[in-house]
């Protein structure tokens, strides 16, 4: 163990010494014996410095950086690095449609080229289309498969964030239905450490810590629930939560295959994203006097926004609150005077304003399948 000793401390050590085992007596401010000694020290002061860090980053707790690359290295544990944000067809994501007559009206070869591009409004956000991707000569709408130019989730993007391409057709759109979420960083350190410090467990395979890990460790995987016995003895399932939006039928493979390669002999896990409970809420609010007509539209916005987050913060089996939600919705701003929540339905179905129960394998969603599922009037 190595234990630091300041400027101060070896000044006045090396000053004690000097003066108790030898003839030099004269150690005023200036003199050669103290000039010479600061020198020395200062120096040995500044190793100290370093041998303090390179010891701290010998321990998992304390090691940043290349440091903790180096202990991943011994476990065979490399740091995940940034990946590109994309989607499949098969996710139905990323559609190309028209809003008279058919596609091929207007694409006669009747395909989407590999290499189309497309982007956000202001062109920052640049997605290709990774495959020919053929339509019918009737056909008025067809998805394709798109993965970001660049890596991070700088580049990931929100739903109906891609409505660009490069086709040179006005009267051909496209849009992405949902958010894609898939795009990663450079893993953090803390994350990095985490995974170092299961490296044990997760190594011997065939435990819930090394499935959990595996399915943690797929890009877009936010957290996973497990549940035991979901089909019998011998079987399990495992609910995913991506990091936005609902899971893709994509995401839903990749955590298949990372749980095979970790789960036993005879041992069938089945990955599944959750049952959406969809949720549709119109409210109404009164404002408090001198508030704006401007002031007035934003603040739905962030209300809007408020009641989103409520809902999708719920976890898996969650109980939806409804005083919870009064209570985010009065929190948006003390301009807001009072509410009427006109619209209460769950599973498209009119509910009494009170709490809603759902099952352990299911979680609230804003209604995907409704243009405004949660309405501020």
């Amino acid at each position: 163990m190595l234990f630091k000793k300041s400027l101060t401390e070896l000044n006045e050590q090396s000053i004690n010494d000097l003066q108790n085992n030898t003839d030099i007596t004269n150690m005023s401010i200036g003199g050669v014996a103290r000039s010479m000694l600061e020198v020395i020290n200062k120096q040995l002061s500044d190793y100290y410095n370093v041998l303090d860090i390179n010891q701290a980053m010998g321990f998992l707790s304390s090691a940043e950086g290349y440091f903790l690359d180096l202990i991943g290295d011994l476990f065979n544990m490399p740091r995940l690095q940034s990946e590109v944000a994309s989607v499949s067809a098969t996710d139905k994501v990323q559609r190309f449609y028209v809003t008279r007559g058919v596609l091929g009206d207007y694409i006669p070869t009747l395909q989407i080229l590999s290499g189309t591009k497309v982007q956000t409004s202001d062109d920052l956000i640049v997605y290709i289309v990774l495959e020919n991707v053929s339509f019918d000569a009737a056909a008025r709408e067809v998805y394709v498969s798109v993965q970001s130019e660049e890596t991070g989730t700088a580049f990931n993007v929100g739903k109906n964030a891609l409505i660009k391409h490069d086709l040179g057709l006005p009267d051909v759109y496209t849009v992405n239905d949902k958010a894609i979420v898939s795009g990663a960083d450079t893993e953090d350190d803390n994350n990095y450490r985490y995974r170092i410090s299961n490296a044990t467990l997760s190594a011997e395979k065939a435990n819930e810590t090394a499935i959990r890990l595996a399915a943690l460790s797929v890009d877009g995987v936010s957290d996973v629930v497990m549940n035991p016995y979901a089909r019998g003895m011998g079987s399990y399932d495992i609910l995913v939560v991506p990091t936005e939006g609902l899971a893709s039928t994509t995401l839903i493979s990749q955590v298949q295959s990372a749980i095979e390669d970790v789960q036993a002999y005879g041992i069938r896990g089945t990955a599944a994203a959750p049952g959406v409970v969809a949720v549709d809420i119109s409210v109404k609010i009164v404002f408090t006097k001198g508030v704006t007509s401007g002031e007035q539209e934003t603040l739905r916005t962030r209300v809007r926004l408020a009641i989103e987050r409520y809902i999708v913060s719920i976890p898996i089996g969650g109980v939806f609150i409804l005083n919870e939600l009064r209570q985010q919705i009065m929190d948006v701003s003390p301009k807001i005077l009072d509410h009427t929540i006109n619209c209460y339905y769950f599973r498209e179905q009119p509910h009494l304003l009170g709490n809603v129960y759902i099952t352990h394998d299911e979680m609230f969603y804003p209604n995907p399948d409704s243009i405004e599922a949660i309405r501020v009037i």
